[in-house]
Protein backbone atom coordinates (compact mmCIF):
# COMPACT_ATOMS: atom_id res chain seq x y z
CA UNK A 1 0.00 0.00 0.00
CA UNK A 2 1.12 3.57 -1.29
CA UNK A 3 0.40 5.23 2.45
CA UNK A 4 2.50 7.61 4.19
CA UNK A 5 0.50 7.95 7.44
CA UNK A 6 -2.36 6.51 8.71
CA UNK A 7 -5.07 6.89 11.87
CA UNK A 8 -8.97 5.75 11.88
CA UNK A 9 -10.33 8.39 10.10
CA UNK A 10 -7.72 9.26 7.31
CA UNK A 11 -4.56 8.20 5.36
CA UNK A 12 -2.97 9.93 3.29
CA UNK A 13 -0.93 8.24 -0.12
CA UNK A 14 2.85 9.48 -1.34
CA UNK A 15 0.93 9.28 -5.06
CA UNK A 16 -1.93 11.94 -3.57
CA UNK A 17 1.36 13.99 -2.48
CA UNK A 18 2.67 13.33 -5.95
CA UNK A 19 -0.28 14.73 -7.77
CA UNK A 20 -0.56 17.81 -5.48
CA UNK A 21 2.72 18.52 -6.28
CA UNK A 22 2.51 18.43 -10.03
CA UNK A 23 -0.68 20.66 -9.63
CA UNK A 24 1.34 23.34 -7.72
CA UNK A 25 4.09 23.72 -10.36
CA UNK A 26 2.52 22.81 -13.43
CA UNK A 27 -0.08 25.67 -12.54
CA UNK A 28 -3.53 23.93 -12.74
CA UNK A 29 -5.28 20.02 -13.21
CA UNK A 30 -5.05 19.75 -17.46
CA UNK A 31 -1.49 20.49 -17.28
CA UNK A 32 -0.71 18.56 -14.04
CA UNK A 33 -3.01 15.70 -16.04
CA UNK A 34 -1.04 15.20 -18.79
CA UNK A 35 2.33 15.30 -17.05
CA UNK A 36 1.12 12.39 -14.78
CA UNK A 37 -0.95 10.64 -17.84
CA UNK A 38 -3.89 10.60 -15.87
CA UNK A 39 -6.89 12.29 -16.87
CA UNK A 40 -8.46 15.50 -15.48
CA UNK A 41 -11.24 14.11 -13.01
CA UNK A 42 -8.79 11.68 -11.39
CA UNK A 43 -6.54 14.49 -10.66
CA UNK A 44 -9.25 16.53 -9.23
CA UNK A 45 -10.60 13.62 -7.24
CA UNK A 46 -6.99 12.99 -5.89
CA UNK A 47 -6.79 16.62 -4.58
CA UNK A 48 -10.41 16.28 -3.13
CA UNK A 49 -9.83 13.45 -1.60
CA UNK A 50 -5.98 15.61 -0.38
CA UNK A 51 -8.12 18.17 1.10
CA UNK A 52 -11.36 15.75 3.16
CA UNK A 53 -7.54 14.05 5.12
CA UNK A 54 -6.14 16.81 5.54
CA UNK A 55 -9.36 19.48 6.51
CA UNK A 56 -7.77 22.46 4.67
CA UNK A 57 -8.49 23.82 1.35
CA UNK A 58 -5.36 23.66 -0.14
CA UNK A 59 -5.98 25.74 -3.52
CA UNK A 60 -8.43 28.96 -4.00
CA UNK A 61 -10.75 28.36 -6.78
CA UNK A 62 -11.93 31.62 -8.68
CA UNK A 63 -13.62 30.01 -11.99
CA UNK A 64 -11.40 28.00 -13.83
CA UNK A 65 -8.27 28.82 -12.09
CA UNK A 66 -6.63 27.63 -9.02
CA UNK A 67 -4.15 29.67 -7.06
CA UNK A 68 -2.34 27.70 -3.34
CA UNK A 69 -3.25 28.57 -0.39
CA UNK A 70 -1.56 29.16 2.62
CA UNK A 71 -2.44 25.58 4.03
CA UNK A 72 -0.98 24.49 0.44
CA UNK A 73 1.63 26.11 0.99
CA UNK A 74 2.51 24.57 3.99
CA UNK A 75 1.97 21.29 2.68
CA UNK A 76 4.32 21.98 -0.24
CA UNK A 77 6.79 22.24 2.05
CA UNK A 78 6.64 19.04 3.56
CA UNK A 79 5.32 16.85 0.28
CA UNK A 80 9.09 18.12 -0.93
CA UNK A 81 11.13 16.78 1.88
CA UNK A 82 8.60 13.94 2.43
CA UNK A 83 9.12 13.02 -1.36
CA UNK A 84 12.51 13.32 -1.56
CA UNK A 85 12.93 11.12 1.29
CA UNK A 86 10.74 8.24 -0.71
CA UNK A 87 12.83 9.17 -3.75
CA UNK A 88 15.76 8.51 -1.59
CA UNK A 89 14.89 4.98 -0.11
CA UNK A 90 13.09 4.03 -3.67
CA UNK A 91 16.48 4.31 -4.86
CA UNK A 92 18.66 2.75 -2.23
CA UNK A 93 16.36 -0.59 -2.38
CA UNK A 94 16.15 -0.31 -6.03
CA UNK A 95 18.02 0.19 -9.24
CA UNK A 96 20.84 2.19 -8.08
CA UNK A 97 21.57 3.41 -11.74
CA UNK A 98 21.25 6.83 -11.98
CA UNK A 99 18.15 8.97 -13.43
CA UNK A 100 15.41 11.31 -13.65
CA UNK A 101 16.30 14.94 -12.97
CA UNK A 102 19.10 16.18 -10.97
CA UNK A 103 19.14 20.07 -9.93
CA UNK A 104 22.58 21.57 -9.23
CA UNK A 105 23.37 25.00 -7.70
CA UNK A 106 26.66 26.78 -8.23
CA UNK A 107 28.07 30.29 -7.48
CA UNK A 108 29.07 32.28 -10.26
CA UNK A 109 32.65 31.37 -10.81
CA UNK A 110 32.36 27.70 -10.34
CA UNK A 111 29.84 27.69 -13.64
CA UNK A 112 32.33 30.22 -15.21
CA UNK A 113 35.58 28.31 -14.84
CA UNK A 114 35.01 24.84 -13.45
CA UNK A 115 31.72 23.00 -14.36
CA UNK A 116 32.49 22.07 -18.14
CA UNK A 117 34.19 19.19 -17.92
CA UNK A 118 32.15 17.34 -15.19
CA UNK A 119 29.35 18.47 -16.66
CA UNK A 120 30.18 16.69 -19.83
CA UNK A 121 31.69 13.90 -18.59
CA UNK A 122 28.39 13.13 -16.26
CA UNK A 123 26.29 13.30 -19.17
CA UNK A 124 28.46 11.43 -20.86
CA UNK A 125 28.45 8.49 -18.61
CA UNK A 126 24.47 9.27 -17.35
CA UNK A 127 22.70 10.36 -20.42
CA UNK A 128 19.15 9.41 -18.90
CA UNK A 129 19.95 12.18 -15.96
CA UNK A 130 18.38 15.38 -16.52
CA UNK A 131 20.78 18.46 -15.72
CA UNK A 132 19.31 21.31 -14.09
CA UNK A 133 21.69 24.05 -13.05
CA UNK A 134 21.04 27.48 -11.38
CA UNK A 135 23.53 29.97 -10.35
CA UNK A 136 23.86 32.01 -7.74
CA UNK A 137 25.70 33.41 -4.17
CA UNK A 138 26.01 31.00 -1.51
CA UNK A 139 24.12 32.09 1.26
CA UNK A 140 21.52 31.83 -1.24
CA UNK A 141 22.24 28.26 -2.70
CA UNK A 142 22.66 26.76 0.74
CA UNK A 143 18.86 27.74 1.63
CA UNK A 144 17.77 26.48 -1.66
CA UNK A 145 19.57 22.90 -0.99
CA UNK A 146 18.13 22.90 2.73
CA UNK A 147 14.69 24.00 1.06
CA UNK A 148 15.11 20.92 -1.02
CA UNK A 149 15.09 23.15 -4.70
CA UNK A 150 18.39 22.09 -5.05
CA UNK A 151 19.69 18.66 -4.60
CA UNK A 152 23.64 19.82 -4.94
CA UNK A 153 25.37 23.03 -4.85
CA UNK A 154 28.72 24.35 -4.59
CA UNK A 155 29.58 26.78 -2.24
CA UNK A 156 32.26 28.87 -0.79
CA UNK A 157 32.83 29.10 2.96
CA UNK A 158 29.74 26.96 3.67
CA UNK A 159 28.33 27.11 7.26
CA UNK A 160 28.24 24.02 9.46
CA UNK A 161 24.66 22.58 9.33
CA UNK A 162 23.97 19.11 10.93
CA UNK A 163 21.58 18.20 7.63
CA UNK A 164 24.30 18.76 5.51
CA UNK A 165 26.96 16.63 3.74
CA UNK A 166 29.71 19.36 2.80
CA UNK A 167 32.66 17.87 0.97
CA UNK A 168 35.80 20.22 -0.17
CA UNK A 169 36.15 19.76 -3.78
CA UNK A 170 38.74 22.30 -5.40
CA UNK A 171 40.73 25.56 -4.40
CA UNK A 172 40.65 28.91 -5.20
CA UNK A 173 43.23 31.35 -5.23
CA UNK A 174 41.31 35.03 -4.69
CA UNK A 175 42.84 38.39 -6.00
CA UNK A 176 41.57 42.00 -6.15
CA UNK A 177 40.88 43.30 -9.49
CA UNK A 178 41.37 46.84 -10.98
CA UNK A 179 42.26 48.49 -14.52
CA UNK A 180 46.03 49.03 -15.30
CA UNK A 181 46.96 52.23 -13.93
CA UNK A 182 45.72 51.76 -10.92
CA UNK A 183 48.78 51.61 -8.26
CA UNK A 184 49.47 48.46 -6.35
CA UNK A 185 47.09 47.68 -4.05
CA UNK A 186 48.61 45.78 -0.57
CA UNK A 187 45.95 46.68 2.08
CA UNK A 188 42.80 48.70 2.10
CA UNK A 189 44.36 52.19 2.26
CA UNK A 190 45.33 52.03 -1.06
CA UNK A 191 42.14 52.43 -2.44
CA UNK A 192 41.21 55.71 -3.80
CA UNK A 193 38.54 57.25 -1.28
CA UNK A 194 36.34 57.37 -4.47
CA UNK A 195 37.27 53.96 -5.39
CA UNK A 196 33.86 51.52 -4.94
CA UNK A 197 33.75 48.02 -4.19
CA UNK A 198 32.53 46.01 -7.11
CA UNK A 199 31.05 43.29 -5.82
CA UNK A 200 27.56 40.62 -5.90
CA UNK A 201 24.89 40.63 -3.77
CA UNK A 202 25.11 40.24 0.40
CA UNK A 203 25.16 36.73 0.33
CA UNK A 204 28.10 35.94 -1.45
CA UNK A 205 30.97 34.53 0.16
CA UNK A 206 33.64 36.65 -1.90
CA UNK A 207 32.33 39.81 -1.28
CA UNK A 208 32.42 39.14 2.67
CA UNK A 209 36.04 38.27 2.34
CA UNK A 210 36.85 41.43 0.55
CA UNK A 211 34.43 43.20 2.49
CA UNK A 212 36.42 41.74 5.99
CA UNK A 213 39.63 42.75 4.60
CA UNK A 214 38.55 46.09 4.05
CA UNK A 215 37.17 46.63 7.53
CA UNK A 216 40.38 45.02 9.23
CA UNK A 217 41.63 48.73 8.24
CA UNK A 218 39.33 50.43 8.97
CA UNK A 219 38.37 51.49 5.44
CA UNK A 220 34.98 52.13 4.43
CA UNK A 221 33.75 51.79 0.46
CA UNK A 222 30.41 52.17 -0.98
CA UNK A 223 29.20 48.94 -3.07
CA UNK A 224 28.57 49.00 -6.62
CA UNK A 225 26.65 45.53 -6.70
CA UNK A 226 27.50 43.68 -10.09
CA UNK A 227 25.28 40.28 -11.63
CA UNK A 228 28.60 38.38 -13.33
CA UNK A 229 31.41 37.93 -13.29
CA UNK A 230 31.98 39.24 -17.00
CA UNK A 231 30.33 42.12 -16.20
CA UNK A 232 32.96 42.84 -13.00
CA UNK A 233 35.69 42.40 -14.95
CA UNK A 234 34.69 45.07 -17.21
CA UNK A 235 34.01 47.65 -15.01
CA UNK A 236 37.38 47.23 -13.24
CA UNK A 237 39.20 47.66 -16.52
CA UNK A 238 36.89 50.42 -17.45
CA UNK A 239 38.32 51.85 -13.91
CA UNK A 240 35.00 51.86 -12.31
CA UNK A 241 36.36 50.14 -8.79
CA UNK A 242 37.76 47.14 -7.66
CA UNK A 243 36.55 43.92 -7.18
CA UNK A 244 37.57 40.00 -5.66
CA UNK A 245 37.66 37.42 -8.10
CA UNK A 246 38.71 33.96 -8.23
CA UNK A 247 42.79 33.20 -10.51
CA UNK A 248 40.40 30.35 -12.31
CA UNK A 249 37.69 32.69 -13.28
CA UNK A 250 39.88 35.88 -15.12
CA UNK A 251 42.29 31.93 -16.87
CA UNK A 252 38.90 31.31 -18.14
CA UNK A 253 38.40 35.01 -19.72
CA UNK A 254 41.86 35.52 -21.84
CA UNK A 255 39.40 37.88 -23.40
CA UNK A 256 39.35 40.54 -21.28
CA UNK A 257 42.46 42.87 -21.70
CA UNK A 258 43.73 45.57 -19.46
CA UNK A 259 43.03 43.72 -15.99
CA UNK A 260 45.32 43.82 -13.41
CA UNK A 261 45.50 41.41 -10.40
CA UNK A 262 46.54 42.44 -7.15
CA UNK A 263 47.33 39.41 -4.89
CA UNK A 264 45.18 39.23 -1.30
CA UNK A 265 46.84 37.82 2.54
CA UNK A 266 46.28 34.51 2.66
CA UNK A 267 43.39 34.20 5.01
CA UNK A 268 41.53 36.05 2.45
CA UNK A 269 42.98 34.46 -0.45
CA UNK A 270 42.73 31.24 0.07
CA UNK A 271 39.06 29.42 -0.74
CA UNK A 272 38.01 26.09 -1.21
CA UNK A 273 34.66 25.36 -2.43
CA UNK A 274 32.71 22.70 -1.11
CA UNK A 275 30.06 20.33 -2.63
CA UNK A 276 26.96 20.44 -0.29
CA UNK A 277 24.07 18.15 -0.20
CA UNK A 278 21.45 17.05 2.51
CA UNK A 279 21.71 14.43 4.57
CA UNK A 280 18.54 12.85 4.18
CA UNK A 281 18.53 13.54 0.33
CA UNK A 282 21.73 11.97 -1.23
CA UNK A 283 20.97 10.09 -4.20
CA UNK A 284 22.74 7.66 -6.87
CA UNK A 285 22.81 11.00 -9.58
CA UNK A 286 23.81 13.35 -6.32
CA UNK A 287 27.03 10.17 -5.34
CA UNK A 288 27.98 10.04 -9.11
CA UNK A 289 28.42 13.62 -9.89
CA UNK A 290 30.09 14.53 -6.73
CA UNK A 291 32.47 11.60 -8.34
CA UNK A 292 32.57 13.71 -11.36
CA UNK A 293 33.63 17.03 -9.93
CA UNK A 294 36.67 15.28 -7.32
CA UNK A 295 37.62 13.51 -10.79
CA UNK A 296 37.89 16.85 -12.81
CA UNK A 297 39.05 19.34 -9.95
CA UNK A 298 40.32 17.16 -7.23
CA UNK A 299 41.81 18.97 -4.03
CA UNK A 300 45.61 18.26 -3.74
Amino acid sequence: MNWLFSNEEQVVELSDLRVFKSVVEEGGVTKAAEKLNRVPSNVTSRIQKLENELGKSLFIRDKKRMQISASGRLLLEYADQILSLANKAIAEFGDNEPKGRLKIGAMEAVAAARLSEPLMGFHNQFPHVDINLTTGPSGVLIEEVLAGRVDLALVADPLRDERLVSKPVFKETLVAVTGLDIPDITNPSDFAPEMPVLAFSLRCAYRKRLLDWIAEAGVTSRILEINSYHNLMACAVAGMGVGVVPVSVIEAHPMIKGLKAHPLPGSFADSTTHAIWRKQGETPAIGEFYQALIEANSVK
